[in-house]
């Protein structure tokens, strides 16, 4: 089940996102103008690589760098943990579906206890209770508890996209601070006669690193939204697909 905002699913947004990244690239020479000489005429200019651009980043942007290779690692990690074939598996339904049908209890607590789903791990948790002495109770009260716990783990596993989406700008803003440091204690050391090649270095480290930062913190802010959405979607799934399930146990004696 995949969430929609103005129509639009997650596979469109992530298409989309993917051709605006590539838009800006392409149209990043033609924005760069050489500039112009006294005579109207254009001049040559020294052309800075990307490698250089990021090196200027010092110590600060190597740190981000690595952030982002983390972040990078955590959303392919989630990209195939959270979705619905391994939280809410399909197969799963159309199996406990049939054996709690024919009341073969103990092969679907069985089934559940084989797979590592949300779902599985819900309903094995009813089926545990199932003859209790307060009957469907038992199983209900059960089956919220370890529900909630499975859920405050699925959002913990976001808590390091999250850091690493709050903490890359602060980490940004912390190389500028420390880039016009430099500056100013050139300028300080030459009492105002520094050249600006001499600031260059400085002032380049401050803007290298917010940009870094804010690179590494958009995307990462919106694949934290996309998995939370998509863990919303998984649990309401699963709450109804539980109670389908379960609904049969409500007389109260533990039997359907």
């Amino acid at each position: 089940m995949s969430s929609r905002v103005f129509g639009l699913t997650e596979r469109h947004y992530l298409v989309l996102c993917v051709v605006l990244v590539g838009l800006v690239w392409l149209a990043s020479p033609l924005l760069a103008q050489a500039p112009l000489d006294d005579s109207g005429a254009t001049t040559e200019v020294k052309r800075i690589s990307l490698w250089t651009t990021i090196v200027q980043g010092g110590y600060i942007g190597l740190l981000i760098i690595l952030m982002s290779v983390v972040a990078l690692s955590l959303v392919i990690e989630h990209f195939i943990t959270i979705r619905r074939e391994r939280i809410v598996p399909p197969g799963l339904i159309d199996e406990l579906e049939g054996q709690l049908a024919r009341a073969e209890y103990e092969q679907a607590q069985q089934a559940c206890a084989r797979d590592t789903s949300f779902l599985a791990t819900v309903v094995r948790t009813g089926l545990e209770r199932r003859g209790s002495m307060f009957g469907h109770f038992d199983m209900q009260n059960a089956m919220q508890e370890v529900s909630e716990r499975e859920i405050s783990r699925l959002y913990r596993k976001l808590d390091y996209l999250t850091f690493i989406a709050a903490t890359a700008p602060m980490l940004g803003l912390l190389g500028t601070v420390t880039g016009m440091i430099r500056s100013f204690n050139i300028i300080a050391e030459t009492e105002g006669t520094a050249k600006p090649s001499q600031l260059a270095g400085g002032i380049s480290e401050a803007l290298v690193t917010t940009c870094m930062g804010l690179i590494v913190a958009i995307p990462t802010m919106f694949f934290v939204s996309l998995f939370r959405n998509r863990v919303d979607n998984c649990v309401a799934e699963t709450e109804t697909v539980v109670e389908k399930l379960m609904g049969r146990f409500r007389a109260g004696t533990g039997q359907p």
